[in-house]
């Protein structure tokens, strides 16, 4: 599986399409993954990439599917490799649709403490307009697009939408298929939220079902199930075996808890940092 490229190959780089279905597809390369859906003369996208790619993402868009409005746009979480084309699409009169906490997030400054990196709020007129908690759905066309919750993953907003007649499930955040994720622990993610948010996908998903991940190729059930059980197991070995043993984040690395796995997903320190940290608001005070 490739990696990421780095932010100035993407800028220099042409978006990636990939058609998924009748009036459906994947755009690559403008931040996080976007998938598009067509249905008469509205479209709709899920995610909307990074704000320094959102001219080039909409033009694309364009170029692909035509004149056609996008009435409305998912955010599957705040990261702004998701919502970087919230302002653009608002002006256009798009329905930004998230879960509730990804609308706090995106209201308020989020300073990170591992990396030092300050989000200011997006402006009021580009945070979604409709928010949700568990699950919905929305008519579109002659069907119909589900999208629900899973719980505190990558951040503690993150959604899949779904769309059954393609057969297409976005996943957001909470996948990712050529590097490992980033626990967003500090906006709510933590470990065994990405369990059981892998969990819910597979509750949705069927053998045939093309599932988009946040970076990274399609994947297939199949592959989703891989991920799921290594991250069950994963799990268990960070908590038994490197928190209630007392161990620091830099021990945790060092343990190499992630050894032998997904070597093709280069370097996991940071996922390593990341999710043992995720842990402390959970068990630490307990162990």
């Amino acid at each position: 599986m490739p990696f990421l490229p780095s932010a100035m190959a993407m800028a220099k780089t042409d978006l990636t399409v990939q058609h998924l279905g009748k009036d459906i597809a994947m755009i690559s390369g403008a931040g996080g993954n976007v998938v598009v859906a067509g249905a008469g003369d509205e479209l709709v996208m899920v995610d909307g990439g990074a704000a320094a790619h959102s001219h080039k993402l909409l033009s694309t868009v364009g170029r692909e599917f035509g004149d056609r409005k996008v009435s409305t746009l998912f955010n599957t979480h705040w990261h702004p490799d998701q919502t970087g084309s919230n302002l653009a699409l608002a002006k256009k009169g798009a329905t930004i649709v998230s879960h509730v906490n990804t609308k706090l997030w995106l209201s308020t400054d989020i300073h990170r403490p591992w990396d030092g990196k300050v989000f200011e709020p997006l402006p009021a007129e580009a945070r979604p307009t409709k928010t949700f908690y568990e699950r919905a759905e929305m008519a579109f066309g002659s069907g119909k697009i589900d999208y629900g919750y899973m719980l505190q993953a990558h951040t503690d907003g993150d959604i899949y939408v779904y769309f059954p007649e393609a057969n297409v499930l976005a996943a957001g955040g909470a996948l990712t298929s050529n590097h490992w994720p980033e626990i967003d622990w500090w906006t709510g993610g933590w470990m065994g939220g990405l369990v059981e948010g892998t969990e819910t996908l597979l509750q949705v998903a069927n053998a045939d079902t093309k599932i988009v991940p946040a970076d990274g190729p399609v994947m297939t059930r199949a592959e989703l199930e891989k991920q799921s059980a290594m991250y069950a197991k994963l799990f268990v070995e960070f908590r038994d075996n490197l928190l209630f043993k007392g161990l620091s984040p830099a021990e945790a690395i060092a343990a190499k808890p992630t050894s032998g796995l997904m070597p093709e997903w280069g370097n996991p320190d940071e996922f390593v940092k990341l999710t043992f940290e995720s842990y402390w608001g959970y068990y630490a005070q307990d162990a």
